[in-house]
C-alpha cells in the first residue's frame, strides 16, 4: 500500500469541521428539548383556555339557573304566607260554615275530607319549598366554587402563558449567542431537510396508492395537506400559524366535526381505534400525558404541527416512540373551498426551522 501524505490544512478544516458540527448537534438538541418542552407547555396553556371557557359558561348558567330558583321560590313563599293570613285570620269561621252548610251526614263528611286535604296541601307546599330552598343554597355554593375555579384557571392560564413566553425568550438568546458559523450551518441543514420533507412529500403523493396513502378530495387529509408548510405558532388555529391541536381544530371544523383547542380533550371524544385499524383521516394522539395530534395520511404517515421553529409537515408514525392511542371522527365530505388560504404566505415553505415563529 501507497501511503498517501495528508495536507495538514485539509486535516486542519477537517478537524474544524468535526467540532463545529458537533457544536451545531449539541445546540440542536437543547433546541429540541426548549421545543418539545414547548409543545407540552403550549397544550397546558390550551387546557386551561378550554376549560376556563367551559367554566364561564357553566357560570352564566348557574348564575340564570340561581335567579330564576330565587324568583319562583319568593313568588311561591309571598302566596303561602298569604293563604297562612287568610287561615289564621278566618280559618275557625270558614271551618264552622264549611261543615253547617253540609245537607247530609254523606256531604259533612266529604266537607271534612275536603278540608283536611286543602291542610295537607299546604305542608307539601311547605315542603316544596324547602327543598327549593335548599336547591338554592347548593346552587349558589356551586356558584361560589365556579366563580373560584375560573379564578385560579385565569391564574393557571397567565402562569402558562408566562412560562411560554419565557422559554421562547430563552430560545432567542441562545440563538443570539450562538456563533455565526454555527448558526450559519444550522441553517444550512435546515434549509437541507425541508427541502429533503419536501421531496419526500411529492413522493408519497407520486406514488400515493403503491404507499397506501390516500388523498381522497373533500377528505380531511387533502384538507390537512393544503397547509403544508404553515409554520408551528402556539395556540395558532388559523392558516397565518397552527399549533398541533389547532391544525386537527381547524381541519375537522371544515368537515363539520367540533372539537376543542386541547389535544388531551381530542383524545377523549370520537371512536377509540387500534394502531392496526387506523385508516387515513384517523386523528392519532402521542405523549403521556397526552401533548401532540396529527391526522393519519395512511401508509405509516400522518401529518402535523410539530413545534415551535418547525412547520405542518408529514412525518412516519413509526418515528415517534411516544404513540399513544387514535380517534375516528364522523367527519363529513368537504364541498366548500379550503378556508383562508389566502393567509397563506405564498413564501411559507421557505421559512427556517431556526428562526422564531413568534
Amino acid at each position: 500500500a501507497i501511503d498517501v501524505p495528508v495536507d495538514p490544512e485539509e486535516e486542519a478544516f477537517r478537524r474544524e469541521l468535526a467540532a463545529l458540527q458537533a457544536k451545531a448537534d449539541a445546540l440542536q438538541a437543547q433546541l429540541d428539548d426548549l421545543d418539545r418542552d414547548l409543545s407540552i407547555a403550549a397544550e397546558s396553556y390550551n387546557a386551561a383556555s378550554e376549560r376556563l371557557a367551559q367554566v364561564r359558561a357553566e357560570l352564566e348558567t348557574t348564575k340564570a339557573d340561581l335567579e330564576s330558583a330565587q324568583t319562583a321560590y319568593a313568588i311561591q313563599q309571598e302566596l303561602l304566607d298569604k293563604r297562612a293570613t287568610s287561615i289564621y285570620r278566618e280559618g275557625d269561621l270558614a271551618m264552622v260554615e264549611l261543615l253547617l252548610d253540609s245537607k247530609s251526614f254523606a256531604d259533612l263528611i266529604a266537607r271534612v275530607k275536603f278540608m283536611n286535604t286543602m291542610g295537607v296541601h299546604s305542608a307539601d307546599l311547605a315542603k316544596q319549598l324547602e327543598v327549593q330552598r335548599d336547591q338554592i343554597a347548593r346552587t349558589a355554593a356551586e356558584l361560589a366554587a365556579a366563580e373560584q375555579e375560573a379564578t385560579s384557571l385565569e391564574f393557571e392560564l397567565n402562569a402558562r402563558k408566562r412560562e411560554i413566553e419565557l422559554r421562547i425568550s430563552d430560545r432567542e438568546e441562545m440563538l443570539r449567542r450562538v456563533d455565526s458559523d454555527i448558526l450559519a450551518l444550522l441553517l444550512q441543514q435546515d434549509q437541507a431537510r425541508r427541502a429533503e420533507e419536501a421531496e419526500l412529500l411529492a413522493e408519497i403523493l407520486a406514488g400515493a396508492s403503491e404507499r397506501g396513502v390516500a388523498v381522497v378530495p373533500g377528505t380531511p387529509v387533502e384538507t390537512a395537506l393544503a397547509y403544508h408548510g404553515v409554520p408551528y405558532l402556539w395556540g395558532g388555529a388559523t392558516p397565518a400559524g397552527f399549533d398541533c391541536s389547532g391544525l386537527v381544530l381547524y381541519v375537522f371544523a371544515q368537515h363539520g366535526v367540533q372539537l376543542p383547542h386541547y389535544s388531551g380533550a381530542q383524545f377523549l371524544m370520537g371512536e377509540k381505534v387500534d394502531v392496526a385499524d387506523l385508516q387515513p383521516n384517523d386523528v392519532v394522539f402521542f405523549g403521556s400525558p397526552v401533548h401532540h395530534v396529527g391526522i393519519y395520511i395512511g401508509g405509516g404517515y400522518f401529518i402535523h404541527a410539530p413545534r415551535t421553529g418547525d412547520f405542518v409537515k408529514v412525518s412516519l408514525l413509526a418515528a415517534r416512540k411516544d404513540f399513544a392511542g387514535a380517534r375516528r371522527f364522523a367527519w363529513q365530505t368537504r364541498t366548500a373551498p379550503f378556508a383562508g388560504m389566502d393567509q397563506i404566505s405564498p413564501n411559507v415553505n421557505h421559512n427556517v426551522g431556526i428562526q422564531l415563529d413568534r
